[in-house]
């Protein structure tokens, strides 16, 4: 790709006064600066398989849980939510924040402030969204905004201290209308499978200089499929949350308090099998009833991410 291909897409951004990204002409010029800059990056392979989670602390746990939105229905039971997932990571030993009904000035404010923090001493960071949505989009307050506004203050460029460490990210939206219906399937042979990995943790080498996408190590879960519903029940909270939770304090209490901790993925894959499995809509209007909901994923980690309950309080 040269700067002639970049002008392809020189009608397709949008002013928006939410939108994260740059116009085509600082895209140009973000690109001339990397190639008349006269610093080499030289790309290598590396034989780490995990994340370094040997770290003092687990990191920060931010909490965004919106109740009122402009011109949006009340979003009764996500107080649930709120406790139950702040509860939750602050069990794990993450510094817990919780911010509710911020404007998107201000929330917008604290991603930035978090990002210019110190994360050297930190394993990961970890950002929960829970408000009204629509595709691409998230409500805070007073008005909808991208949802990569959420990750852009943590990408590299922007968060040097989070650099090779996972940046975790959970939204609680609808992406959209589409409801997602049951299908029932039988299974006629019943089988069980476990994988156990028997290599042992390697040594770590002498440090060297390494090269990764600005994009690298991020995680995104999203609490429905994109252009779908996603189900909150207003006394019991949404199934998502709901189902982060049960599936962290089961964790909890068995393999992530070890001192290898639980495997990042396994977990949220435990989460997607849960809510698809045991969750179904019970509505009084026909269309809404009987529902399903799928979590899902984006994921640009590079390595395994255990994740270990870290309760004890450093004082440095």
């Amino acid at each position: 790709m040269d700067v002639t291909d970049l002008s392809f897409f020189g009608n397709k951004f949008k002013s928006d006064k939410a939108d994260a990204n740059k116009t085509s002409s600082n895209i140009t010029n973000n690109y001339q600066n990397i190639i008349n800059s006269n610093k080499v990056i030289v790309s290598r392979p590396t034989d780490e398989t995990e994340y370094d989670c040997n770290h003092p602390h687990l990191g920060i746990a931010l909490i965004f849980n919106h109740k009122d939105v402009k011109g949006q229905k009340q979003r009764i039971g996500t107080e649930r939510d709120r406790d139950a997932i702040c509860a939750s990571l602050t069990n794990y030993g993450f510094d817990v924040r919780v911010f509710n009904d911020l404007t998107f000035a201000d929330l917008n404010e604290k991603l930035k402030d978090t990002a210019q923090e110190d994360h050297l001493k930190n394993d990961c960071l970890l950002v929960v969204v829970m408000s009204h949505g629509y595709e691409g989009k998230i409500f805070a307050r007073d008005m909808a905004y991208p949802v990569e506004r959420l990750w852009n203050p943590f990408l590299a460029e922007n968060c040097t201290s989070l650099i090779n460490k996972p940046k975790l990210f959970f939204v609680q939206a609808c992406r959209g209308v589409n409801l997602d219906k049951a299908v029932t399937y039988r299974k006629f042979t019943p089988m069980s499978r476990q994988s156990f990995s028997l290599e042992p943790r390697k040594e770590k080498s002498e440090p060297i200089l390494f090269a990764i996408p600005n994009t690298a190590d991020l995680l995104v879960m999203y609490s429905t499929f994109e252009k779908y519903y996603s189900f909150r029940n207003v006394e019991n909270g949404s199934w998502f949350i709901q189902s982060i939770c049960e599936v962290l304090n089961e964790a909890a209490m068995n393999e992530a308090s070890s001192i290898q901790g639980t495997e990042l993925l396994r977990l949220l894959t435990a989460i997607n099998r849960k809510v698809a499995y045991e969750y179904q809509s019970n509505a009084k209007q026909e269309v809404l009833n009987q529902m399903k909901e799928m979590p899902n994923f984006m994921s640009t980690l590079t390595k395994t991410f255990y994740l270990r309950v870290k309760r004890k309080v450093y004082n440095d």
